[in-house]
């Protein structure tokens, strides 16, 4: 099959992407090295995918609020401050330099997916529900761990497992949370992001306003679904206002699984009423994911595709480009796309596996990708605090001591002034 549709360039707002692959959003804990800032491992890595055929790069979900980030199972990017702006830039810079484009993931916290901290007051959430994950609802990753690393598994809290009774979020908090998230993404958008995605997937925070599962509230943001999805409709309106002041070059999509798969949870067809009304608001894109971490088999599918129905069922009620994850086989993305099911595709685990598999897709090459073989094994470092690694790509991790992928240095200016400061004042939406 000739991979054509999968090649074409595609708008998503403003911003034009050369293909239809991005590299999905996935932690890889380099950040820890650096207390939450981009450092030359990330930017390594990432630059990598970006010469490896990928036409978007979406960053690993990054703390957009001070509340957010005591919170945080692990450690995640940070940019919630001006002094986290230069890192950052420095990365999108490096991107811009050899044509790709990235967005930044921008997330609003854990809520009850969180853990108390010694010395901290317990996870924040709509309600005070906690969090428990089934052995039913694992994933097929976590029962290979179990089989071939019993300890471990023990060590990451076995097959069942129950959080902390978060205490529910009072209205003046939500307000203070949204208003600094907005915040955060237009420094996401000054640090040289050419979007945002605002991640409300997985079970987070942003997701437990919308489940009945998590929110038994019965104030505005509780109840219907119109009030349910008030926190994030909300949110996404401060987020669309900011940034469309500042610039118009920078695109905002939404993150979002298309069903919760648990009881109380947020079903398929209420999800497509709240992703019709993000496209009302004027979102440019929506990614979709599945499932939370209370229902890991369906974050993490086993089956190639397994998505694409769901995506295809969001595309009957909005007008937007549609991004599905987890679709490895080039062929099977090429003919999604023909059949209009979805947009673009996303590679989460692949991408960290083989880098250019976008250009040997391109170039033919298909026999020659190294396939994901959904072991786990990037995914259970991450849940042990240690950055990732792959058994089938020596590389990665270690991009940053391989010449090929360092920043390219540019050529020398005509104009001094004018070279340094384009990248920055292009961007800014003149006064009327």
């Amino acid at each position: 099959m000739a991979l054509e549709k999968l090649f074409e360039p595609i708008k998503i707002g403003n911003v034009e992407v050369k293909n239809r692959v991005a590299m999905a959003p996935i932690n890889t804990l380099f950040e820890a090295l650096t207390d939450g800032l981009v450092n030359d491992y990330l930017t390594a890595l990432f630059i990598a995918r970006a010469k490896g055929g990928f036409g978007l790069i979406f960053t690993g979900a990054i703390v957009a609020t001070r509340r957010a980030d005591i919170l945080p199972y692990t450690r995640n990017l940070v940019l919630y401050e001006p002094k986290h702006i230069g890192a950052s830039f420095l990365l999108t810079e490096a991107i811009h330099r050899i044509g790709g484009k990235i967005f930044a993931q921008m997330w609003i916290g854990a809520g009850r997916q969180s853990h108390a901290r010694p010395g901290f007051p317990p996870p924040y959430a709509p309600s005070p529900i906690p969090f428990e994950r089934l052995e039913e609802y694992l994933s097929d990753d976590f029962r290979i761990l179990q089989k071939k690393f019993p300890n471990v598994a023990k060590l990451l809290g076995g097959p069942i497992v129950r959080g902390d009774v978060p205490r529910p979020m009072t209205i003046e908090e939500i307000k203070h949370e949204q208003d600094e998230f907005a915040n955060s993404c237009l420094l996401a958008a000054e640090a040289g992001f050419d979007g945002i995605e605002i991640h409300s997937a997985h079970g987070y925070l942003m997701w437990q306003f919308l489940s009945l599962r998590s929110n038994q509230r019965t104030d505005i943001y509780g109840g219907s679904l119109e009030n349910r999805m008030r926190f994030l409709l909300e949110t996404t309106e401060k987020v669309l206002e900011k940034i469309r002041k500042y610039t118009r070059h920078c695109a905002i999509t939404v993150r979002a699984s298309a069903d919760e798969h648990l009881p109380n949870g947020v079903t398929h067809e209420e999800m497509k009423v709240v992703v019709k009304k993000l496209a009302d608001l004027g979102i440019d894109g929506f990614q979709l994911s599945d499932g939370s971490y209370e229902a890991l088999k369906y974050m993490y599918p086993m089956k190639d595709g397994a998505m694409l129905d769901e995506a295809a069922s969001f595309k009957s009620v909005v007008n937007i480009p549609i991004i599905t994850p987890s679709v490895h086989n080039p062929e099977l993305a090429e003919q999604a796309i023909r059949e209009g099911k979805t947009d673009m595709v996303s590679l989460g685990r692949q991408s960290l596996c083989d880098p250019d598999w976008p250009n040997k897709a391109r170039e033919g090459r298909i026999k020659d990708i190294e396939r994901c073989r959904k072991c786990g094994t990037c995914l259970t470092r991450i849940r042990m605090g240690i950055p990732v690694a792959c058994p089938y790509n020596p590389n990665l991790g270690r991009e940053r001591f391989m010449p090929e992928y360092w920043p390219p240095v540019p050529p020398p200016p005509k104009r001094k002034e004018e070279e340094v400061m384009a990248p920055i004042l292009s961007e800014i939406v003149e006064e009327e």
